[in-house]
């Protein structure tokens, strides 16, 4: 699967760490069968280039992987801090043939490659939020575009630059 998104900076500087917002995924009866998302894991302050005034920006983790119903997870993680309010090209890839997961951000991989085993899922393809029964929950403020889904594995990042035309 693959999207581009574009956080809204402003939004997810006032989460808590440890917060999620779900990007796209796919229900399953004990959380998500595969689902890129972003969680929030501090905040930083940094010089502004244009008011040289110090400010605080949110620093967050792209993730791809399997999202439990118990909050736990089974992901790769982005190495990469997330950009906010410009947008990016997220990429989770799941080999089925030797379990393996990737995560790549732009064309480029990003975090270590991971064994991790699909549930199987009959739920709803849910896109900036997740649901829990009939309630939407994992509100991620973004927008979000270009989604693309595909059966079969990207082997490259020069096989992933075909498919999705960056």
């Amino acid at each position: 699967m693959s999207t581009e998104v574009t956080l809204d900076g402003a939004a997810v500087s006032t989460w808590d760490v440890g917060r999620i917002g779900q990007v796209v995924s796919r229900r399953a009866a004990d959380g998500s069968t595969w689902g890129l998302w972003y969680e929030a894991v501090g905040m930083e302050t940094v010089l502004d280039p244009d008011t040289f005034e110090e400010e605080l920006v949110p620093i967050g983790l792209w993730r791809f992987g399997r999202l439990n119903a118990d909050g736990t997870h089974v992901a790769v993680t982005s190495e990469e801090v997330a950009r906010t309010d410009e947008p990016v090209r997220l990429t989770g890839v799941h080999n089925a043939q030797d379990g393996m997961i990737k995560l790549y951000i732009g064309n480029i991989q990003n975090g270590s490659v991971l064994s991790a085993t699909n549930a199987p899922g009959q739920g709803e393809f849910t896109v900036g939020a997740t649901t829990d029964g009939d309630t939407r929950t994992q509100h991620l403020p973004a927008r979000i575009k270009d989604i693309r889904v595909w059966a079969g594995a990207v082997s490259s990042a020069q096989q992933l630059s075909e498919v999705t035309g960056d």
